[in-house]
């Protein structure tokens, strides 16, 4: 022990720590898969610190050769054997070691220097963090460094917490429903698959009826306006037809696919009203995104008990 205990100064300014005794540091580290120990003599002993550092300017000053490539750094005896390696992470060079005496298990270049932030400056650094949170944390010692300037507060609710935590209000299904067919329908369109469906498919377009929640597939070879009207001209022919009422109302979200010249043209024609989901509210053709989901999930599970792509 070094009574009574040095202090030292570090990178930052006015930041110092103290020196509580010197040593000898081991630990092993593993270079082209041969594992090797490294005794370094004399090394100091400071608390406060909580990195493990290894000063360039000492390895020298003992005659070794400090070489800082890209990515690594290489520490090389005088007959330039290579006892240390080093890879940057980001700002630092790190060296993988194991079995540190009275350290972690790796041993770093660069320590941030211990000071009091401002109450605001925490709350950032620990993600937004409640304020009750923050203080809880201080007040049970539960952070090493966590030193706080007065006032322990924050000022006033920030903007970007609001923002970042807010989530939307359930969305709940109309109380309005369909009680005959072709009321209303339901379409949706998945794809593309990334491997190619029957006949050389990519996109299938589902209708499924508000009613009797009849559901149609239709497999289409690409995802253009002319055709999935095409597709569902022949719905609408056949199902009016065979079934013997007229269709009236068309739910489908709110895309470029389906809100365009030549749906809206063929609508007024046929005398069908085409109802749009509001932008970013997909859960309003909720019945359509369910009955899609549902017919996925079996087709994966059959796929997979067939052991097929």
């Amino acid at each position: 022990m070094i009574s009574p205990p040095q202090r030292g100064n570090s990178a930052g300014k006015d930041s110092t720590f103290t020196i509580d005794s010197t040593g000898v540091a081991e630990f092993s580290t593993t270079i082209n898969s041969v594992a090797s120990r490294i005794k370094m003599n004399d090394a100091l002993y400071m608390p406060q610190l909580q990195s493990n550092l290894i000063s360039v300017s000492k390895l020298v000053g003992k005659g070794m050769t400090v070489a800082f490539e890209r990515e690594t750094a290489r520490v090389k005896r005088p007959d330039k054997v290579t006892i240390l390696v080093a890879v940057k992470r980001g700002e630092l060079y790190i060296v993988a070691a194991d079995n540190i005496v009275n350290g972690t298990s790796e041993v770093n270049t660069f320590q941030t220097k211990r000071k009091a932030m401002t109450f605001e400056v925490w709350h950032r650094r620990l993600g937004h963090a409640d304020a009750k949170t923050i203080m809880g944390m201080i007040n049970s010692g539960l952070v090493d460094s966590l030193e706080v300037t007065e006032p322990t507060e924050l000022k006033a609710l920030y903007e970007d917490c609001i923002y970042g935590t807010y989530t939307t209000h359930p969305f709940h299904d109309s109380t309005a429903t369909e009680t005959d067919p072709l009321e209303r329908i339901y379409i949706d369109i998945w794809g593309p698959a990334s491997i190619l469906l029957a006949g050389g498919s990519k996109y299938f377009m589902l209708i499924i009826d508000g009613a009797t929640s009849y559901r149609t597939v239709y497999f289409l070879s690409s995802k253009s306006v002319d055709a999935m009207l095409g597709t569902f001209k022949d719905f609408h022919c056949q199902a009016e037809r065979q079934i013997g009422r007229k269709l009236k109302r068309v739910q489908v979200d709110i895309g470029r696919e389906w809100a365009n010249a030549s749906w809206n043209q063929y609508a007024k024609e046929a005398g069908i009203v085409l109802d749009f989901t509001t932008p970013y509210a997909h859960q309003q053709n909720g019945k359509a995104e369910r009955s899609m989901r549902t017919l996925l999930d079996m087709a994966c599970t059959m796929l997979a008990d067939s052991r097929l792509p």
